[in-house]
């Protein structure tokens, strides 16, 4: 059985040997033998005793209340549900660190959309941010209609080219366009466009929001204030939800 002096203790646990010391005289950890010179000698299982000493210090649990979990027969139980409630917190704080991770590239590419970085550049991308659920929402309702009528598209071609069985298609055919209609008019009240240049919010005429180029977050659209045919970051309509 491996025994340790109370610096080897001290090392192997990352504490100063200072705080070994108070531990044993408040009767936490006591050493398992001495040494004929009156040294303290620590087995694994004080290891194990000053790493849960130390984990529930981390919580800030008073020693007296330490001395009596230690020495309670439910010990174990107490301190699996401490563990439990640590490793959530511990959770929640990863999931708040990777959405300020997710903010930080979404800043970042906010800003390669802007010529200068003034206040009202930063208030724009605030803004952006902060909308980026909501619009993330809306295309998720979007596409539980637009998946199902893709597959009956390429069902409905399949049957007819296999059994030659056409009018399944072309029913799907008549209504997928008014299904198509209807989302985007659900889509069209629901987005705006942020001008780089004037920082102007507008919402498009609908045939060139139909017909205009565009990428998942941009669509090239002209600006009604300051005219110009460019590259416009898409962005939730603050009025939707008002």
């Amino acid at each position: 059985m491996s025994l340790y002096t109370t610096g080897e203790l001290a090392k192997k646990c990352n504490v100063s040997v200072r705080t070994i010391q108070y531990y044993d005289e408040r009767g936490i950890l006591v050493p398992t033998d001495l040494t004929e010179g009156g040294r303290r000698l620590f087995s694994e299982e004080d290891v194990a005793t000053l790493e849960t000493i130390c984990f529930l210090r981390d919580l800030d649990i008073s020693i007296k209340d330490i001395a009596e979990i230690l020495e309670s027969e439910e010990s174990k139980k107490v301190i699996e549900l401490l563990l439990d409630e640590q490793e959530k917190n511990i959770q929640a704080d990863v999931k708040k660190k990777t959405k300020q991770l997710e903010n930080i590239k979404g800043i970042r590419s906010s800003l390669a959309s802007f010529k200068d970085g003034s206040q009202k550049t930063i208030h724009d991308i605030s803004s952006i941010m902060e909308e980026k659920e909501k619009r993330k929402k809306m295309y998720k309702k979007m596409l539980i209609i637009a998946i199902p009528l893709e597959i009956v598209e390429i069902v409905t071609f399949v049957i007819g080219i296999l059994k030659g069985i056409w009018l399944p298609f072309f029913v799907a055919m008549a209504v997928i366009p008014i299904c198509v209609a209807i989302m985007f008019g659900y889509w069209y009240k629901r987005v705006e466009y942020l001008c780089p240049e004037c920082h102007t919010r507008f919402q498009p005429k609908k045939l060139e929001a139909f017909f205009g180029n565009h990428t998942p977050k941009t669509r090239k659209l002209t600006c009604p204030t300051c005219r110009r045919r460019i590259w416009r970051l898409e962005v939730y309509r603050k009025e939707v939800d008002a």
